[in-house]
């Protein structure tokens, strides 16, 4: 297995292209939209072209857009397509060009703020949006006060989503210089870069980054049907996702936490089964949603009665053996669980995989089971492990394939 490189991103920004432009821009730098234009490049479009036209009306097609960070909506939207899309890093120090401007929230945004980057804590901007996983929020709770020196925007907020596609806005043109990396989702990707504009590339990296491109870190099958992944588990294509819950209705940390954020509508269905005693130790209770597709399902699952308690692998396996007997009925095809009980529930890996291992490799839908650690250990990928034969043939050493 080859390792995923990483590297610093603090002092990157962040250019989203198809990989057709790639040839161009090793040429001549990236260049505007109204730059493209004039010259007459054979430059293929990504961008909707709505939003074109109002970056036009603004004054904005006169700059290159530089996300500070691409796994946002934009870029989630764009894979979907299909298209061969790569993320070019770019030297950060390119904003200390003349006419350079940081926008907070996506320039094409009425509610977004573009200033000099001299009224901007960019720092500050740079590392917060960088922790955000999600966008998916139905309230404007981003401040953007506490990102500008001025006291003149109190009181004005913005969604995540819009947030989190901030831009520096550089004008014209970024030279070639500036670009330090390329990132690609996957290996193959990798060598077609590396084969097609090697002479081209020079000192420029060739990265392999499957988090960033919204797909897992690592994925082994170890039964039919039965993969181990490293990775995100809200990035999940499964139909169903697992939340670990209490049976009180407190959802502070980890997942649960997050959950909470992304789908708040679920999260007062989830109250609401609490309060009604519904959601039992051992009895997951599956939500189905009515939306339009249907697609995203949520199975409650407790690990625990009181949120202040240690999990219980007795009420996991119950709740396992509820699932495997229940899955048909329930019209679940596929399902994503994260490590039950483990992390903030304080039980270990080598305790619950092999459980939840031999109760979910008896149904007959795919099952993704997401590891609890950013550094997993080799065996958590090996079947043996699973079937307790781990021994010295796996090392304990970390794979140092954390998440970013």
């Amino acid at each position: 297995m080859r390792k995923t490189a990483r590297r610093d991103r603090r002092l990157e920004l962040y250019y989203i292209v198809n990989l057709r432009n790639l040839g161009e821009i090793l040429q001549h730098g990236i260049l505007s939209r109204d730059m493209v234009e004039k010259q007459g490049l054979s430059h293929k479009e990504i961008a909707n072209k709505q939003i074109v036209e109002k970056r036009r009306l603004k004054g904005l097609t006169g700059y290159v857009p530089l996300y500070i960070y691409p796994r946002n909506a934009m870029l989630y939207q764009l894979l979907s397509m299909n298209w061969p899309i790569i993320i070019i890093g770019i030297d950060a120090s390119v904003i200390n060009k003349k006419g350079s401007k940081i926008s907070i929230g996506n320039a094409a945004s009425d509610y977004s703020v573009i200033l000099h980057p001299e009224e901007v804590y960019v720092r500050r901007l740079f590392e917060e949006i960088r922790d955000i996983r999600d966008w998916i929020s139905e309230e404007a709770n981003i401040p953007i006060q506490k990102y500008v020196k001025e006291k003149e925007f109190e009181g004005k907020f913005l969604f995540p989503k819009t947030f989190l596609q901030s831009e520096a806005l550089i004008p014209q043109r970024v030279p070639k210089k500036y670009i330090r990396a390329i990132y690609v989702p996957d290996h193959e990707l990798q060598e077609k870069v590396k084969k097609e504009y090697g002479e081209m590339l020079k000192s420029i990296e060739v990265i392999v980054d499957p988090d960033l491109f919204f797909q897992p870190l690592r994925k082994v099958e170890i039964y039919e049907n039965l993969f181990i992944v490293h990775g995100d588990m809200f990035d999940s294509q499964m139909q169903t996702l697992t939340i670990s819950v209490n049976t009180v209705g407190v959802m502070g940390k980890g997942l649960a936490s997050r959950f909470k954020y992304m789908y708040p509508a679920a999260f007062v269905v989830y109250q609401d089964l609490t309060k009604r005693k519904i959601l039992k130790p051992g009895k997951p209770y599956l939500y189905k949603p009515e939306t339009r597709n249907g697609e995203r399902w949520f199975l409650f699952f407790p690990t625990k009665r009181h949120w202040k308690e240690k999990s219980d692998p007795h009420m996991i396996e119950k709740g396992l053996e509820w699932f495997v007997k229940c899955y048909k009925k329930e019209g679940v095809k596929s399902i994503a669980f994260p490590a039950l009980g483990c992390g903030l529930g304080g039980l270990s890996w080598e305790e619950i995989g092999p459980l939840m291992v031999r109760y979910l490799k008896e149904v007959d839908i795919p099952v993704e089971i997401y590891i609890p650690t950013r550094n997993p250990k080799e065996h958590y990928f090996k079947r043996e492990f699973y079937e307790g034969q781990v021994n010295d043939d796996y090392p304990n050493h970390d794979r140092k394939l954390g998440l970013l």
